[in-house]
């Protein structure tokens, strides 16, 4: 893959139901809140208007973040791998690029939540020392080639590696006798 690669279009509509589900969630726990409120504090009535309103205004705001931003950080993710480094941008406001060098990477893992899984896609999070980076929603297949081909060139990396810095690996009997040297 010699070229920036979009996610799959899914992407837009697993981000859309996880931000709906969270907005589900912040409006009970709002909601709740101002019901244990009214019980709680004698003057309520007199506050009840604007910190309904407010409540109003939250939900509408994350319900509108819900249905927008999946679009805008659908268009701003991409990604590319070649023999020896990853590179990725993501963002929906401030646009972030990292690039992974290919043999910093020490392991790669494939995910799937229960919306990825009904939608048919994966998470590919690298991991290096630095941390751990995603590249969210790819389908399945793809998820799979990317996986397996960044295993075999962090192999052949490990190998060039190793045949360049001249260091001398020994077997187990090689290490059995220099041991009974010391």
């Amino acid at each position: 893959m010699q070229e920036y690669q979009k996610l799959n279009r899914k992407a837009i509509k697993s981000w859309i139901i996880a931000r709906l589900i969270s907005t589900f969630i912040i409006s009970i726990i709002l909601i709740a809140g101002e019901i244990f409120l009214s019980k709680v504090i004698n003057d309520f009535n007199r506050i009840k208007f604007i910190f309904n309103m407010s409540i109003f205004i939250i939900i509408i705001i994350l319900l509108i973040n819900s249905f927008i931003s999946p679009t805008i950080e659908y268009k701003q993710w991409r990604y590319k791998i070649t023999n020896d480094k990853i590179e990725f941008s993501e963002g929906i406001y401030f646009v972030r690029k990292v690039i992974i060098p290919i043999i910093r990477i020490q392991h790669i893992q494939l995910n799937q939540g229960p919306i990825n899984k009904i939608l048919g896609l994966y998470d590919i999070s690298i991991f290096t020392a630095g941390g751990q980076h995603k590249i969210p929603n790819i389908d399945c297949k793809i998820a799979e080639e990317i996986s397996e081909y960044l295993k075999e060139a962090i192999k052949t990396k490990i190998s060039e590696e190793i045949n360049n810095s001249n260091v001398n690996i020994l077997s187990d009997k090689e290490l059995e006798n220099y041991d009974e040297i010391k």
